[in-house]
């Protein structure tokens, strides 16, 4: 899964949360924020993570908890990783 289909799908749930549970648009903007932020750590950490020995698989699992988390998220995938979960 790439990255862009992460985003697009994480501002679609978004989106949905916002007509179903009535959210305001700055709380809209604050995930949309968080998301973005967290998509970008992921890379950032699989970009230049390997070497030390960090690699975090981008799939429907980790791109839901970034998607809903955001960088918390990545944080928590992270220590996952570290202690050899994931």
């Amino acid at each position: 899964m790439n990255y862009l289909t992460i985003i697009l799908t994480a501002i679609i749930v978004i989106l949905l949360a916002k007509f179903v549970f009535h959210v305001n648009l700055k709380r809209i903007v604050e995930l949309i924020i968080n998301v973005l932020l967290g998509i970008l750590v992921l890379w950032l950490i699989n970009k230049f993570g390997g070497s030390l020995g960090i690699n975090i698989p981008v799939n429907i699992i980790t791109g839901l908890v970034v998607g809903v988390l955001g960088l918390p998220g990545v944080i928590i995938l992270l220590l996952l990783n570290l202690i050899g979960i994931i």
